[in-house]
C-alpha cells in the first residue's frame, strides 16, 4: 500500500512540474515556487526506482530512496512555510502543494517502516 502512495506522490509531482512548465510557457504564474522539467524527470526516475527496488528485494537502495524522498517532500513543506507567500497563485495552491508533499513525506516514512518489519512487498 506504501507503495502506491509513493508511486502516487511522485506522478502527482510530475504533474504538478509539468503543469507549472505549460503556464510559464504561456507567459502566467506557475502554481508554485518552483516548476522543472528536470524535477519532473527526476520524480519519475523515483516512481520507477520504488518499484523496481521493491520487486527485487533491494532493502538498502529502497530505504534510502524512501528517505531522501521524504526529505524532499519535507524540504518543500517547509519552504510552504517560509518562502513568501506571492510565489504561488493562491493559498490554495500552496495548500495542495503542502497536501501533496505531506503524502509524500508520509509515505517515504512508511515506506522505511514496512521494509523495516518485511512487510514491504508487491
Amino acid at each position: 500500500m506504501v507503495l502506491f502512495f509513493q508511486i502516487f506522490w511522485a506522478i502527482g509531482c510530475i504533474a504538478w512540474n509539468m503543469y507549472g512548465l505549460y503556464l510559464i510557457s504561456n507567459s502566467q504564474q506557475p502554481i508554485g515556487p518552483t516548476a522543472s522539467a528536470l524535477g519532473a524527470g527526476l520524480c519519475a526516475v523515483f516512481a520507477f526506482l520504488f518499484w523496481y527496488f521493491l520487486k527485487n528485494n533491494l532493502k538498502w537502495p529502497y530505504i534510502i530512496l524512501s528517505a531522501v524522498a521524504a526529505l524532499m517532500a519535507g524540504f518543500v513543506i517547509y519552504g510552504s512555510f517560509t518562502k513568501d507567500l506571492s510565489l504561488w497563485p493562491s493559498e490554495g495552491w500552496r495548500w495542495a502543494g503542502i497536501l501533496l508533499n505531506g503524502i509524500g513525506m508520509i509515505a517515504g516514512i512508511g515506506g522505511i517502516i514496512q521494509i523495516t518489519n518485511k512487510k514491504a512487498t508487491l
